[in-house]
């Protein structure tokens, strides 16, 4: 049991973040380390990063929460 939950929390977590990147919600995209990724790899590619960022969240939550990895 414990191991859906942390799955369905991490997945979650990665379903949050590509909405937040989606919707560049100030919060988020001012906040110091985003400001750091956008002014080093610029708004694009910052968008990119997140993304891979959320679906590796979301896969390894997946995984998880279906125990292929403990």
């Amino acid at each position: 049991m414990e191991n859906v939950t942390g799955g369905l929390l991490l997945a979650l977590i990665g379903l949050l973040l590509s909405y937040i990147t989606y919707k560049k919600i100030n919060f988020f995209w001012n906040f110091i380390n985003t400001k750091l990724l956008r002014k080093y790899l610029g708004d694009n590619l910052t968008c990119l990063v997140l993304y891979i960022v959320s679906i590796i969240l979301i896969i390894t939550g997946v995984m998880v929460a279906l125990s292929i990895i403990q």
